[in-house]
């Protein structure tokens, strides 16, 4: 009988202790990726600032303070609504004078833009209009014009177009219910346009509502797995996604629909690699904490920079993380997030924002792969541009010529090319050789050796610690270098914990099923009660050794 109590009890110990790692497990590591994965997300810009403003209303000598206060908080990106009626009020008369103004700004202060294209104009949509603040055009070629001539227009000063704003929720879609599956049309047309305008643009998938506003709309997750199932993935560049902390800190790791939190991005996530798309960079397009009575300005600041610190380090699939809006009015709700109050005044999170802690991290790498032309990257000597497998590569035949990279992270994969005439080059990790076991010196890794040429990634620093490095590849030899660039690794934190639960489960399972395989083989009599020594048995007396009298 206490064989089976003792064997059932270490049963539900194991058990129990193994689902405990995997509820841990997922808790802590949901959506957490190393950046190792491959397919690697190639995010089309660093993760620098960026925020959404609206320029139009600015004077120019207002533009110049505005501007110029952005790029001294080291704003890399401006996210800003391109209103198509306001453009294209009559059918091929187009009107930039609202926009040219701020767009040279920005340029010259090398501050990118992102363009919301929204808000149709009444002769697209039809005759008489809607009732509703926006609407689709009536024929989507028109949509397809439009962008066309925006990015044939701006050309690279405006290399990001969003097309449309929250179509799923009614008011800016006619009163219609819009899906994944009808608004596919419009994707597709405005996605020629832009390319068609302008072959280097990319394309943004729309911000969308948590919810719609109709009982038959689609929430912002059912929209875009929809939009996925109507084979609309080939269609944008970036999918963008609307990020609100709601009232819980960055650290809450509950990844659910109906929770309104950080973590709810993984979602996505999810439904992308559900998809099969593992390589589509994710945009958070509105990002941020709102103050309310029980989130202060305060809160609000170490809750939107720890959030920027946990995409950075885990999520190598985020990129552009856009704050909900740099300046509002006490008017607008969404004063709540603003990061400048209308007065000029800057809150504690503009400050935490300029602080050289975050401007300095979002320069650099962190996790994930980062291209050769990446902000990250400096060079020394003569290097010529590859544009090879969609992306960049870097290749140099001067001695000396060297590309330093700054990133943060445990470990470093590099791109390097070899083949028969490659020349042999030299790896420092913050100031220190990494050996690279050539034959000729230790120092010098030598590729060379290779009969065909590839550019395989190739690991070279493992098990660093988790901050800032310098890594630094000199051409030290006669020959090519060609980079195709870097992978940061990190990590995963909190890992120990769950390997020393899963230990101690399977040691408990280990137990409990040899108890009730020595009861099995009792009760088919292959083993007698006898020969089995119980560890409750007690101990046979001892004859008296006592000498007698």
């Amino acid at each position: 009988m206490m064989q089976t109590i003792s064997g059932l009890l270490l049963l539900a110990l194991g058990i129990g202790l193994a689902a405990s790692a995997a509820i841990t497990d997922g808790y802590l590591h949901r959506g957490v990726e190393s950046g190792a994965e491959q397919p690697y997300v190639v995010q089309p810009t660093g993760k620098h600032l960026a925020t959404n403003i609206d320029l139009r209303p600015f004077s120019p000598d207002r533009l110049e303070s505005v501007t110029q206060t952005l790029a001294g908080a080291g704003f890399r990106y401006v996210r800003q609504t391109f209103s198509w009626a306001q453009i294209e009020p009559a059918e091929g008369a187009f009107d930039w004078t609202a926009y040219d103004p701020f767009i040279e700004h920005l340029d010259r202060r090398s501050i990118g833009v992102i363009a919301v294209v929204t808000q149709a104009p009444e002769w697209a949509i039809g005759a008489g209009g809607v009732d509703s603040a926006d609407a689709p055009p009536r024929d989507p070629a028109t949509l397809q014009t439009f962008t066309q001539t925006l990015t044939s227009h701006y050309r690279e000063e405006v290399s990001f177009v969003q097309i449309w704003d929250e179509p799923n929720v009614a008011t800016n879609w006619g009163g219609m219910v819009a899906t994944g599956e009808s608004f596919l049309p419009y994707l597709v047309a405005g996605f020629n346009g832009v390319r068609a305008g302008n072959p280097n643009a990319r394309v943004i998938a729309p911000e969308l509502a948590i919810t719609s506003d109709l009982a038959a709309g689609s929430g912002d997750l059912e929209f875009v797995r929809d939009l996925y199932r109507s084979a609309g993935q080939s269609f944008f560049d970036v999918l963008g996604v609307r990020l609100d902390g709601g009232q819980y800190s960055p650290d809450d790791r509950r990844s659910r629909a109906d929770r309104m939190n950080m973590s709810r991005a993984i979602l996505f996530r999810d439904v992308m690699l559900e998809e099969g798309d593992g390589s589509t960079p994710i945009w958070a397009t509105s990002y941020g904490w709102a103050t309310s009575g029980t989130l202060s300005r305060d809160q609000q600041a170490e809750f939107v920079v720890r959030g920027m610190e946990r995409s950075w380090s885990e999520w190598p699939w985020m990129g552009l993380m856009v704050h909900w809006t740099f300046l509002a009015s006490e008017e607008t709700a969404d004063s709540a997030y603003s990061i400048v109050l209308p007065g000029g005044t800057g809150t504690p999170l503009y400050q935490r924002l300029i602080s050289s802690a975050v401007t300095e991290r979002a320069e650099r790498a962190n996790t994930g792969f980062a291209p050769m032309d990446s902000d990250a990257v400096d060079y020394g000597g003569d290097w010529q541009d590859q544009h090879l497998e969609n992306r960049t590569f870097k290749t140099t035949s001067q001695i000396d010529s060297s590309a330093t990279f700054a990133f943060q992270g445990t470990g470093l994969i590099m791109f390097v090319r070899s083949g028969p005439n490659v020349g042999s080059f030299t790896l420092e990790i913050d100031g220190e050789i990494v050996p690279g076991g050539s034959v000729t010196s230790s120092e010098l890794w030598d590729l060379s050796l290779s009969a065909t040429t590839n550019d395989f990634p190739r690991t070279v620093a493992s098990g660093l610690p988790d901050r800032e490095h310098v890594a630094t590849v000199t051409l030290e030899t006669p020959g090519e270098l060609t980079l195709g660039g870097f992978v940061v690794e990190r990590d995963p934190p909190f890992v120990w914990p769950i390997i020393l639960m899963t230990v101690s489960s399977l040691i408990l399972l280990f137990f409990a099923l040899r108890s009730f395989a020595y009861l099995v083989a009792i009760k088919t009599g292959h083993l007698r009660r006898h020969e089995l020594i119980e560890p409750w048995a007690h101990p046979a007396r001892m004859p008296d050794w006592r000498p007698g009298r």
